[in-house]
């Protein structure tokens, strides 16, 4: 196995781990919450620690979605298109989604190292508001990789675009 497979491999394993570990975590707590609202107590950070995770899993999310194939696309008038123009305008589109992303890595630094100056912390829990949004730069960075992934996917023919394949679906219109 070569180091580009191991490492591969382990930001895979690393990413479905934290979006399990994430959704358990806000299960538990929201159902832990609820339970203890029956008894007229609770704990006053839970519904924050709940937003910022489900924050956290959807950052993340948008990259296990790319590495999947699971976001919704409109391929309609791409795969319409002779292979060799669809392969063009596949590419085009992730340069713009790593467009997108490089935007939204800066804005995202540049907002976490605003919180850093402030120093302030989250309302309900005792961390810098920093440690809770920076996510945001890290995230983006991992989108970029599997936007890069899928580009190097397309470029080798591997891959046809930013979507799956529609199966039965194309089947059913031929």
């Amino acid at each position: 196995m070569s180091i580009a497979t191991l490492i591969k491999n382990t930001i895979d394993r690393l990413e479905e781990g934290f979006m399990a570990l994430a959704l358990a975590f806000m299960t538990l707590l929201t159902f832990t919450q609820v339970v203890l609202r029956e008894f007229g107590a609770g704990w006053v950070w839970s519904l924050e620690a709940t937003t910022y995770t489900f924050a956290w899993m959807v950052l993340v999310g948008m990259s296990y979605g790319v590495r999947t194939k699971s976001h919704i696309a409109v391929d309609l008038f791409a795969r319409k298109l002779p292979p060799h123009i669809r392969r063009i305008v596949a590419l085009i589109a992730v340069g713009l989604c790593l467009l997108y992303c490089g935007f939204m890595f800066y804005g995202g630094s540049i907002f976490v190292d605003r919180l850093m100056t402030l120093g302030n912390n989250a309302r309900d829990i005792p961390l810098p508001r920093w440690v809770l949004t920076g996510i945001m730069p890290i995230a983006f960075t991992l989108l970029a990789y599997r936007f890069i992934e899928l580009a190097w996917a397309i470029n080798k023919g591997t891959e046809t675009g930013l979507t799956a394949d529609h199966g039965a679906a194309n089947r059913n219109e031929e």
